[in-house]
């Protein structure tokens, strides 16, 4: 159940000394932390954050460490992004932080179109990975080159495989792109690495925020392109593909086919998650989701994985041109989305 509402929203003002909160929402959408969600007088929006497991402890540590480091490019950036309002400690001693929460909307991915999202997106991602990748080294945060990127996706089929629950065709179609030796060659950069409905926010069709720098690291550029991939129209992942090149010169052109690998094996492992955790309604949720991709692969309808060449590196594109030879023809069938319940409570007033 977590820490009560009214403990947290005493360690909120204890965190911001002077401030007045005049109602809160609790928020579990992430068994690893507390959350509740604040507003003060001024109607300024807030959350606070503390751990509830030991996993949830090393996810704020890296969230406040993250911050420091993007304190100083948010205007690079051009997004928002949560700023540190203060920090305390429960009576057990554990800290929790209070920062600001970005405005906006949660995205449904399959209601956006070719355009302004595309592009928007597109900035975004690109503006995070144009970093300089020593801020992150010099910070101490995680660094993954392509080699130990590719043994980790080796070893998260292998647990995939291990449930005995996924098509054959969909782990020879897995292994046989980790074994393409082309697909792999990328400049690793700087990435958020949880880029989901969760972390990103907008206003109309623009993205104007995304949170929850836990994960920020030095890896493959295509993790960021993952959610996209899995929940977008195939126009509106191509359109922003597109302006994301363009933005990239540098940009590897195989980008796109690990981006949808990854995005495929995210849906093998929420499934070897739930058959850890035995949780058989979610099981069946999950081989739904695995059934409907191996649908998919038999009916012609998924991205290639096959890379495009061994040179690793793409030319120069413009938000003009048409998508690289190398993708698939553009389609407005939707490409399956894992749905995340939102698990919110209304709001209740503070006394």
């Amino acid at each position: 159940m977590g820490r009560p509402s009214l403990i947290l929203a005493a360690l909120a003002a204890d965190a911001a000394p002077g401030r007045t909160f005049r109602s809160y929402r609790r928020v579990e959408t992430n068994p690893d932390l507390d959350q509740l969600q604040l507003w003060d007088q001024e109607d300024h929006s807030y959350q606070l954050l503390i751990p509830a497991t030991g996993a949830g402890e090393a996810e704020l540590a890296g969230e406040l460490q993250a911050i420091d480091v993007i304190s100083d490019f948010v205007q690079d950036l051009e997004i928002d992004s949560p700023e540190l309002v203060g920090q305390t400690k429960d009576p057990d001693g554990t800290t929790a932080l209070l920062l600001t929460l970005i405005g906006g909307q949660t995205p449904d991915l399959a209601r956006f179109t070719p355009g302004e999202f595309s592009k928007s997106f597109a900035q975004a991602v690109a503006s995070i990975h144009k970093l300089n990748p020593d801020i992150i080294r010099e910070a101490g945060l995680p660094e993954y080159d392509a080699d130990s990127v590719l043994k980790s996706k080796v070893a998260e089929i292998d647990r995939i495989a291990q449930t005995g629950r996924v098509p054959a065709q969909l782990l020879s179609r897995w292994e046989a792109a980790t074994e393409d030796l082309g697909l792999f060659r990328f400049r690793p950069t700087v990435v958020h690495g949880g880029l989901n409905q969760d972390t990103v926010m907008v206003t109309g069709q623009k993205i104007t925020g995304i949170a929850s720098w836990s994960t920020l690291q030095i890896s493959d550029p295509a993790e960021d392109l993952r959610w996209l991939t899995g929940g977008a129209l195939r126009t509106t992942l191509e359109d922003t593909l597109i302006h994301y090149r363009a933005l990239r010169e540098n940009a590897d052109e195989n980008i796109g086919q690990r981006a949808q690998l990854y995005s495929e094996l995210e849906l093998g492992s929420w499934l070897a998650h739930c058959v850890q955790n035995q949780d058989e309604k979610a099981i069946a949720q999950a081989e739904d989701m695995i059934s409907e991709l191996g649908d998919q692969l038999e009916s012609g309808n998924l991205r290639s994985l096959r890379a495009a060449s061994f040179a690793g590196i793409s030319t120069v594109a413009t938000a003009n041109q048409k998508p690289a030879a190398s993708m698939e023809a553009a389609e407005t069938a939707e490409i399956s989305q894992v749905a995340e319940p939102e698990e919110t409570k209304a709001d209740e007033e503070l006394f």
